[in-house]
């Protein structure tokens, strides 16, 4: 099951402060655009876009990538 958007674990993927293993393209893809926008823009408001960015794929390809995202959320 995904987290609620207000759960602090999205900002904590998008932060780097929880690491991210899988060798999914799609997912790595994903961390990969977050850590750049982080690096460039390290706001509050941008950290909050991010979050809510990675929550929302996580919802869509919640069925495709489940076991993958439990790993990802344990």
């Amino acid at each position: 099951m995904v987290p609620p958007a207000s759960s602090p674990v999205w900002s904590q993927l998008v932060t780097g402060k929880r690491s991210v293993k899988t060798d999914k393209l799609a997912i790595n893809l994903l961390f990969q655009g977050n850590k750049m926008s982080f690096e460039r823009d390290s706001s509050p408001a941008n950290i909050e876009q991010l979050a809510v960015k990675t929550h929302k794929f996580f919802v869509q390809f919640e069925a495709a990538f489940g076991s993958d995202f439990a790993r990802i959320l344990a």
